[in-house]
């Protein structure tokens, strides 16, 4: 609400805008088979049930996720998660990409959406043709 006061000293009130409780945030979510990641809530679903994911494992797999096939060197994905540098980011990320295909792969042996490029980084893996719609709103 605003107040305007007139030459002559008599006012009146203008609303010129006005909050409301409903949110306008983008619900866009990544689908693959199998699994959903709900980028705005920060959730993850494995076949339709919520998989918890630590701060760390969600942006990782966040990241990658939304840029299939493509290759992240393990300094791009710890400076890109953990939004610093540090000599120990190889094990960091190691272990959360491990961490991460305990809770979303059927075999960890014969990963389905991580896959490893030796020596070089991961990827997200599923197929263009397994992509039902890769970003799509609810």
């Amino acid at each position: 609400m605003v107040r305007f006061t007139k030459d002559n000293g008599k006012s009146h009130e203008q609303t010129i805008f006005e909050w409301s409780e409903k949110s306008y945030v983008d619900q866009k979510i990544l689908y693959f088979p199998g699994l959903e990641i709900h980028l705005a809530s920060h959730l993850v679903f494995k076949n339709g049930s919520e998989i918890y994911m630590s701060r760390y494992e969600y942006g990782v797999l966040s990241l990658l996720a939304r840029h299939p096939g493509k290759l992240f060197i393990k300094e791009q994905i710890f400076e890109a998660v953990w939004h610093k540098d540090s000599d120990s980011y190889l094990r960091a990320v190691s272990s959360t990409i491990g961490r991460i295909r305990q809770k979303i792969e059927d075999d960890k042996d014969h990963p389905q959406y991580i896959g490893t490029v030796s020596n070089r980084g991961y990827q997200f893996m599923p197929r263009p043709e397994d992509i039902t719609h890769s970003i799509r709103n609810p």
